[in-house]
Formats: C-alpha cells, structure tokens, sequence
C-alpha cells in the first residue's frame, strides 16, 4: 500500500508539474487585444488580404493574423461609426489586391472619413495600388527617401504552342464562343484578333478606373493626374513637388506626431475581434473564392485556392435551413473552373431564392463558371474593377504521343469502342471525335446561355450578344446587364436591408462560416510564427526557386496565365474558365 502512494505521489507531481509548465508557457504568450483600445488605428498594410479564410493550423500559420477581405471591410465600415476612433492611419508597404478590391477599399476609407475620422496614408516604397489606397486619405506622407511608382497598367499574354512542340506535346482545345481563348495560350504563338480586342479594353478600362481614383482622391484634374502617371517614377522631394503627397516625414515621427502617448491599436485586432454585427435581422456570407472544383473547399500549394462544391453547397444549404438568416450575401471570387461543379452550385443557390434573397458581392473575379454560380440571384453588384462575365465553355486534351517518340517510348493500345481512346494522350481528335466533342460544348453554352437569360430576365440572343466567351469589366458589364450596379459588400448589404424590409441605418448581424480564431490559438501562433514564418515562407516558393533558367520563367508565366491551377481539369471535361488571369503588381 505504501508503494502505491509513494508511485501516487510521484505521478501527480509530475502531472502538476506538467500543467504548471504548460500554464506558464500559455501565460508568457501575449493574448491579441479585444478591441481598438487606442483612439489611432494602426493599418500596416503588405500583401494580399484573401477572400476565403484559411482553414488548417498550417494554413493559419503561413498566412498569419490576417484578416479575410470581407473582415477588413467590414472593420473600416464598423470604424467609421466607432466613437472611440478618431484617426485611421495606412501604413502601405506594398498592398497586392486586384483592382475590384482596391476600390472596395478606396470606398471603405472614404467612408471613415465621411464618419468624421481623420485618414492618414504613409508611404516608403509604393506602386500602383498603394498610391490609389493613399489617395482616399486626408493627407498622404512619404518618406524622405522614399520612392513611388504609379506607372499605368501593363499585362501580358503569353503564349506556349511553340515551346509545346520543341519537346513533342501538341495541345487541342475545342471552345464556344469566340472570345473563349483560354486555350490559345496552349494552341497559338500569338492573340487572336478577339483575343487582342478584349484585353485592350481590359486595360484600358483598367487604366480608367487608376486615374479615377487618383483625380477623385486629390481632387486634380484628369489631365494631371495622366501626366503624373506618365512620368511614372518618383522620390519624396520630387513627388512633393508634382503634388502627389502632402509631406515628407518618417513613420517613426509620423506616429510621434498622431498618437504622442502610444494610444494605438492594431487594425488586424480590431477586424478580427470585432464580432458580427449587433442588429435585429441576420444575414449569411457565403464565401465562394477559388478555382472550381467538385469536392470540398482547400487550399492546394500548386493550384492555390479550390472553391470546392460540396463546401459551399454545405453552407449555401445551412444558410437557407436557418430560420435566423433572412438573406444571404455570396460573395464570389473566381475565375471559373468546372463546368458540373459550378452547375452544381447554381442548383443549390436556386434551391436558397425558394426561400430567402440572394445578393451576389463580386471581388476581383466573377467570370465564365464564377458568373454561373452568381447569375440567378436576386441581385449582382460588381465592382469597376471586377472581371466577369466570359460565358462560354471549352474542353480538349493534351497530345503527348510527339514527346514519348522523343524519349523512345512505344506504346500499344488493345480497346473496343470507337471512342475509346478520344480523351488519351496518344493523338488527336479524329474528325468525328472533333464533330461529337462541339456537339456537346454547343448544348452547354446554349444551357448556360438559358441560365443567364433567366437569371438576367434577357432573351437568349441577347444573352448571346453578350456572351460568346468574352470577359467585361465590371462597368462594362452593368452596361451590358449582366450586373445590377457597381459597388461592393457594403452595397450588397445595403441590398439586403432593402429586401428584408430593414431601414437603411440598421446594423446587421453577419453570420459566416469560418471557425474564428480563439484568443489562445491567436496567441500560440503568433509565437510560433516568429520561428517558423522564415522557413515556412522559404518552403512555400518565397526563397531562389530550385527551377533552372530558362525553364523557370516558362513556370511562371504558365502561373501567371492562370493554367497551374486548372491543370487538372484539363482531361476532356468541360471548363468554364475565364481566358485572362493577371496578378496584382507590387513594387
């Protein structure tokens, strides 16, 4: 008996002593503030802010305590009506978001300071998209040594079927529409006359919507405002003097200067600390941001974000079941993907109209599969800067017969079935697998077509006029009337407010479905990240990329053109995918 106390004794010391540690090592990490506890929030604005949250620990830890868009948002929305916030200031050090998030943004401060809040930007070192940003402040400081950037806008089409053929791959793409031209990348050397059409008004309506906000936000004329841009290149004493900023300070005496006795407060904590809302009436936010794919939603480290079915047909579903939720916001962020997966989505947003409203919120993509998920709603807001529409399909398959030649491989085939070798790598389509493959794109387009002039209360050959494949703008397509207005999720949910019979001013309760971060899981992250951020940021491609020239820019090129992440998709199946991918520029 006296074994069993002593052997007692020794485990519940050691047990004790175990969850003393663990309490003390908790202890020592700081917890993440409630709230703007200072009347300056602190904006330290790098990088891209992503629509869909990240779900995994690992994911989490790569991607830090940043907040989702709509959170950012929706804090610089919630700010503006804080009494305990007097002063907002932008730190930009290299924002990367697209150009319908840049104006949400832009909207976003203007209303701060329409809330009688003073917006400070600060700038070291910024591009196109900072300078926008800092536009929508009071007053825009800038480093003494700094340098700016605002040179217009530029993209690129590349294209592959020349380097395809030096190692014997010969791609075949069938499509409807002839702005379709996704798969002239893979096919061509260089645009087609469609091709080179569209993307012309793409930046130019791009370019457009730079010098808008820049001439609206310092209030200068249109003609000054293209001459700063095309000059372009600027230090701090020269863009004082061009007036693009009102004056050159460091950081450092620029916080001395707005918050003398560190009253501070982080914005990320404000966002994602904020709650949901307190009003009488709930809506839903369905984020549905990614590449589409049948199955659930992920995060892939080659193909990036999956906007899988499943998940957000699991919580389009939850929305409609809930009592609670009297309208629900879909905010869609994608370029498209596939066609089954995105018809599958539609079905269950039809299934919620029964119901309640559907707004759709449009981020920086909307187009081919995106616009299908989004086209039967009660009503479509997009932003100037939304890519959208591209209604058409394409499907085909590589040919791989010319690089297995060239490797020495000889393969044999023993089947029965006419078809059966049609979706192989091993030649091309015969003339009556070509005839079969359209018969079938062609009876999709013309659903797809039906959907949209349902949806959009359009005949079919209006419908028609504005699909065939090509990709509008978001001005271009409310002109069109694929979308109701232009604006935002602060739009859409003044939207809502209409159709659930809300007041104007009345606060909404916002319910999402992600699991948000408890303190502590905050807290052990962001201890965690210190050690780990360097080497996770190295793994995930940050560090000299182990790919040798001059293959390496054949990759990123491929990245750029938005194949990397619809490479699976690319076996016969037909996409909905959007033929023009750009990635944001940052200095």
């Amino acid at each position: 008996m006296r074994k069993f106390w002593i052997v007692f004794a020794v485990i519940a010391v050691l047990v004790g002593g175990g969850l003393g540690l663990l309490w003390l090592a908790i202890s020592s990490l700081e917890a993440p503030a409630a709230g703007a506890e200072g009347r300056v929030l602190h904006w330290r604005a790098s990088g891209g802010y992503p629509e869909v949250a990240p779900q995994t620990l690992m994911e989490r830890l790569q991607a830090g305590d940043v907040p989702t868009f709509s959170q950012l948002v929706l804090s610089l929305h919630r700010a503006a009506r804080d009494p305990g916030v007097e002063t907002v200031l932008m730190d930009l050090r290299g924002v990367s978001v697209d150009w319908a998030q840049l104006e949400e943004l832009c909207v976003a401060v203007t209303a701060v300071r329409s809330g009688g809040k003073q917006v400070w930007a600060y700038i070291e070192s910024g591009g196109d998209a900072d300078y926008a940003l800092a536009c929508a402040a009071d007053r825009i400081a800038m480093a003494p040594e700094g340098n700016l950037m605002v040179m217009g806008v530029a993209t690129e089409l590349a294209f592959f079927a020349e380097t395809l053929q030096k190692v014997g791959l010969e791609a075949e793409f069938l499509h409807v529409g002839e702005y379709k031209s996704a798969p002239e990348q893979l096919e061509r050397t260089g645009p087609s006359d469609a091709n080179r059409e569209m993307t012309t008004a793409l930046v130019e309506g791009r370019y457009e919507l730079l010098v808008d906000l820049v001439a609206r936000g310092r209030a200068r004329p249109v003609a000054e405002v293209r001459r700063w841009i095309d000059t372009g290149l600027y230090d701090g004493p020269t863009a004082l003097a061009a007036g693009l900023v009102d004056t050159l300070l460091t950081a450092e005496d620029l916080l001395a200067e707005l918050a003398p006795d560190d009253d501070l407060a982080r914005l990320e904590d404000y966002a994602l600390t904020g709650g949901s809302g307190g009003g009488r009436h709930t809506v839903a936010l369905v984020t549905a941001g990614g590449t589409i794919y049948p199955g659930p939603s992920r995060r892939d480290n080659f193909q990036g974000q999956i906007l899988g079915s499943d998940t957000v047909i699991e919580h389009l579903t939850e929305a409609r079941e809930d009592d609670d939720v009297a309208a629900v916001i879909l905010r869609v962020d994608s370029p498209g993907g596939s066609a089954l997966a995105s018809d599958l989505i539609w079905r269950e947003v039809e299934r919620v109209r029964e119901r309640k409203p559907v707004i759709v919120s449009m981020g920086g993509y909307a187009a081919s599969g995106g616009y299908y998920i989004a086209c039967s709603a009660d009503s479509i807001f997009a932003g100037r800067g939304t890519l959208t529409g591209s209604i058409g399909v394409f499907a085909g398959k590589m040919d791989w017969s010319g690089l297995y030649r060239k490797l020495g491989v000889h393969r044999e085939f023993i089947h029965r079935g006419e078809n059966a070798l049609m979706l192989t790598d091993a030649g091309g389509f015969t003339p009556g697998q070509r005839e079969l493959f359209q018969a079938q794109l062609e009876r999709f387009y013309e659903r797809f077509l039906a959907k949209v002039a349902t949806g959009r209360g359009l005949t079919r050959d209006a419908a028609h006029a504005v699909a065939r494949g090509r990709v509008w703008t978001g001005l271009q397509a409310r002109d069109a009337g694929l979308v109701d207005d232009l604006g935002g999720l602060a739009r859409a949910l003044d939207a809502a407010r209409a159709m659930i019979g809300a007041a104007p001013d009345d606060r909404l309760r916002v319910r999402t479905y992600t699991e948000p971060l408890s303190w502590l899981e905050r807290a052990m992250l962001d201890a965690l990240r210190t050690r780990a951020g360097r080497a996770l940021a190295t793994a995930a491609g940050d560090g000299p990329t182990a790919v040798p020239e001059p293959l390496a820019s054949v990759v990123q090129a491929l990245l750029r053109a938005g194949f990397a992440d619809a490479a699976p998709l690319l076996d016969g199946r037909p996409v909905a995918l959007m033929p023009w991918r750009e990635v944001p520029r940052t200095p």
